[in-house]
């Protein structure tokens, strides 16, 4: 509860509740009563011209626009609006509007945080330049929608500041003769710019740690919150009552700011502080009264010095008794139900409402409304210097227990109490009452002469004790107000995550993207647009629009792609981009599942292989190799039977022959199956002929050599520098069957796959890591599972002798077919699929059957 009382020279006392009552006490038996009522009321006229029965003075919450507007006066920390002083258009069509917003008419400690409409920015992430790189929203999102859009520069309003230097470089008409001394104020420059500012212009308020105060504890001039140093700074300010220095209790001063720095408290916050904001054109009443409520405080002038005191527990500084008394005692032990009230509640306004004005928990009591026979009355009292619910509802509190302290006491007493005044508080013993050393606040204070000029003091008592400043936690759970609308820049962020599909329709396989758009918000989205682009494209295309969930895009290339998509809330604000960048779109990236069996059925002279389908949808085709050894067959160390096997097909059939068949499959980007599934057809397996004739060329290999040639008892490629080598072997000699016929030829080969560039080293090893086949944890062999080397044995025949001049058939693979002729010549052709790299034959025969 404030009190503000006045006390001019040695006269009159006038006490007064705010937002309750205002009262003046006189006594017209006072000889002097008449003099001092004159001078009361030429003090209270400075004060309370009128009475103020509109909303307390707040200063500017949103941009004032107007000719004359009043300066704003700032205390402590508060986040405010301004008055509009100064917009200019500049650029082509006007591509840029500056404006200049001045927030206070002193100099300012400084400015903290900015908003531009519900989003703000910390000063300190400020560019050098002053550009808006970001802005953070209630939830703590971030957005950089004003990046390069709006520029601000601060000004705090000092007494040499000098003109911005941006804005007069700029303008045709701010010069640097503009310097706004002793303004603190933003200059903002807005580009157009419809999708940042689809409202228009945007609201620019600041949170701004306001004036510097004299601190005479320490004699130095530096920004506080603290309300008795905020309070006589206004008491000498100009816009304030301009008082003297020399006029201002400072002893008391000094206390009243200890006291509000305490933080003995149950919270552990500071006791007092002083946040708020108000124009100029409120009432040195008003806002003094604004001013004390945030110490709950009470404020006096007596012996030609200005006096205050926080609320807060002082000792008695005097005992009274009967012989005290010059007369009869004036007591009322209640309120009228008018000044009465068993409920308090109010407003205040700082960060943690968001600087909404809110309802801070309101204090009440069960044995008060009992009192009051369970009528309820509410005390509204509003707290506009104070910017935290704890304060407040310690001040609540105090105010209420203060409130129910009820009686009050109307006396004249002998010259003892000369020494006391308004503010102290001092015990009172009457035995006709029941009082012992009961404790009383001095509310009213007087000094005259009365009947047969006998000096006296008139004091008003209040009742109270030292509990009525205890902090008492009663469980009141503060609640925010939850009635202020949202931004309606308040769009979601989303989620995005993409997946490559393979999709097959009619026997075609498509490259399909899958986004998926999410968001922890969906009730606030009213769509979301998601959209892509090739990674080194400029242009975004679109995948659609819709609600959250899965958008498709079919057809695409094997390539790197970028993704990005954004929400659109009901207002049709649309929210930031949210990206994925680089992410590749192959759903045929990875090898082809293995084929799970390889069977093999025999009739006459035929091979037929089959198998099972892989499930892959981008599969391409299946090979088969062979290896004429019934044991020790890799891939690496067979040859191609059936280069391609295209799908959907899962059978071949060959001619019959013995040794290893494998099978592998292949997708469409050449990628293959990890491991080679693998059938034997052992000799015994076969139908047997009647006569075999073989013609064997190894070790000794004497046969005719085109670019090939015997490494170490092994036949090799000569030169296999080409990227692709390959070389010939014609064997030494044919095999004659005597007469023609119809003859099983078969080619017999075992090789191994050996580097012919020296010593290798890892550059050597062909195409990249990710290529070669194994795990690199496990991988021994660089020889092993490459297939990239390969033995193929052809046979030609003809029909005349062929120790004469015999005419020869072209050639073909020796692979277990049967061939008409007398005698039988077979090759051998050596190939690699890369340089350096050749098969090394450690043996080569081949058989004739009939």
């Amino acid at each position: 509860m404030v009190i503000i009382s006045s006390i001019a020279a040695i006269g009159v006392a006038v006490a007064g509740y705010a937002g309750i009552t205002l009262a003046a006490t006189s006594f017209a038996a006072f000889a002097l009563g008449i003099a001092t009522q004159v001078v009361l009321g030429a003090a209270m006229q400075a004060l309370m011209p009128k009475p103020s029965f509109g909303q307390t003075n707040r200063g500017y919450q949103t941009t004032a626009i107007g000719t004359a507007l009043d300066h704003q006066i700032i205390y402590g920390k508060m986040r405010v609006g301004g008055a509009r002083i100064y917009d200019e258009a500049t650029g082509t069509n006007n591509k840029y509007l500056h404006r200049i917003v001045a927030f206070a008419g002193h100099e300012v400690e400084s400015f903290d945080r900015i908003y531009i409409n519900d989003e703000y920015i910390d000063v300190a992430d400020l560019d050098v330049d002053g550009n808006v790189p970001l802005v953070y929203s209630g939830d703590g999102s971030t957005s950089t929608r004003y990046n390069n859009k709006v520029r601000i520069k601060i000004h705090l309003g000092s007494p040499d500041q000098l003109a911005d230097e941006d804005l007069v470089s700029e303008s045709a008409k701010w010069t640097s003769e503009h310097r706004l001394r002793g303004v603190a104020y933003l200059y903002a420059r807005l580009q157009f710019d419809a999708d940042t500012f689809p409202n228009g212009i945007p609201e620019i308020t600041a949170t701004i740690k306001g004036k510097k105060v004299y601190d005479p504890r320490t004699d130095t001039i530096a920004w506080s919150d603290n309300p008795a140093l905020c309070m006589r700074d206004y008491l000498t300010s100009s816009y304030g009552l301009s008082e003297d220095q020399d006029n201002i209790d400072d002893a008391l001063v000094i206390a009243a700011a200890d006291v509000s720095d305490q933080t003995n408290t149950i919270a552990g916050t500071t006791r007092y502080t002083c946040n708020g904001a108000f124009t100029t054109s409120s009432t040195p009443f008003d806002t003094i009264n604004s001013m004390l409520s945030s110490m709950d405080g009470s404020m006096w002038y007596a012996q030609g010095k200005w006096r205050m005191k926080p609320a807060y527990w002082t000792a008695p500084v005097l005992d009274l008794n009967e012989d005290d008394l010059r007369s009869s005692l004036d007591v009322s032990t209640r309120h009228s139900r008018r000044n009465n009230f068993n409920v308090v509640k109010g407003t205040f306004r700082g960060e943690e409402s968001n600087w909404q004005t809110t309802d801070y928990p309101q204090v009440t009591n069960a044995v008060y409304l009992a009192a009051d026979g369970g009528q309820e009355s509410v005390a509204d009292v509003d707290l506009p210097f104070t910017d935290n619910s704890i304060e407040a509802r310690r001040i609540a509190l105090i105010s209420l227990e203060r409130n129910r302290q009820q009686i009050t006491v109307n006396a004249s007493f002998g010259l003892k109490t000369l020494q006391v005044q308004v503010g102290d508080n001092i015990r009172l013993t009457n035995s006709r009452f029941g009082w012992v050393n009961k404790e009383f606040e001095v509310v009213s204070w007087t000094f005259g002469l009365v009947d047969g000029f006998d000096l006296q003091t008139q004091m008003t008592l209040r009742e109270t004790t030292e509990s009525v400043f205890d902090e008492v936690d009663d469980g009141v759970v503060y609640e925010r107000d939850n009635t202020v609308l949202l931004s309606p820049f308040d769009v979601p962020s989303v989620g995005i995550s993409v997946e490559a599909l393979a999709q097959v329709s009619n026997q075609k396989v498509s490259n399909i993207a899958v986004a998926t758009i999410t968001s922890g918000r969906p009730e606030a989205i009213d769509y979301v647009e998601v959209e892509y682009k090739i990674a080194s494209d400029t242009t975004y295309s679109s995948f659609g629009q819709g609600v959250l969930g899965e958008f498709r895009v079919r057809d695409l290339d094997v390539n790197f792609y970028d993704f990005r998509a954004r929400a659109v809330n009901t207002f049709g604000i649309k929210g930031q981009f949210e990206y994925l960048v680089d992410i590749e779109v192959n759903a045929f990236l990875g090898d082809p599942s293995d084929v799970s069996s390889l069977a093999v059925e025999l009739s006459g002279g035929s091979l037929f292989l089959s198998w099972p389908p892989i499930p892959d949808p981008d599969l391409s085709h299946y090979e088969i190799k062979l290896n004429t050894n019934t044991a020790g067959a890799t891939w690496g160390n067979s040859s191609t039977v059936i280069e391609k096997i295209a799908r959907p097909a899962t059978s071949a059939s060959l001619p019959a022959r013995s040794g290893t068949f494998l099978i592998r499959a292949y997708d469409k980007e050449g990628n293959f199956s990890a491991s080679p599934t693998t059938v034997v057809v052992l000799p015994s397996d076969l139908p047997q002929l009647g006569q075999t004739d073989t013609q064997t060329e190894d070790p000794t290999f004497a046969g005719t050599l085109n670019n090939t040639a015997i490494v170490s008892g092994t036949l090799q490629i000569d030169d296999t520098t080409a990227p692709t080598p390959t070389g010939e072997y014609l064997f030494s000699s044919y095999i004659d069957t005597g007469s023609s016929r119809n003859a099983r030829a078969t080619g017999f080969r075992t090789f191994t796959r050996v580097f012919d560039g020296g010593t290798m080293l890892w550059d050597d090893i062909p195409q990249d890591w990710d290529t070669w086949p194994d795990n690199w944890d496990t991988w021994t062999d660089e020889g092993a599972n490459f297939g990239d080397v390969a033995v193929s044995v052809y046979v030609s025949s003809t029909e005349d002798d062929p120790s004469g001049t015999p005419t020869w058939g072209a050639y073909v693979l020796a692979n277990g077919g049967f061939v008409q002729g007398r005698a039988f010549r077979f090759k051998a052709v050596l190939s690699s699929t890369n340089a350096n790299f050749t098969p090394a034959l450690t043996e080569l025969s081949a058989t004739v059957e009939y």
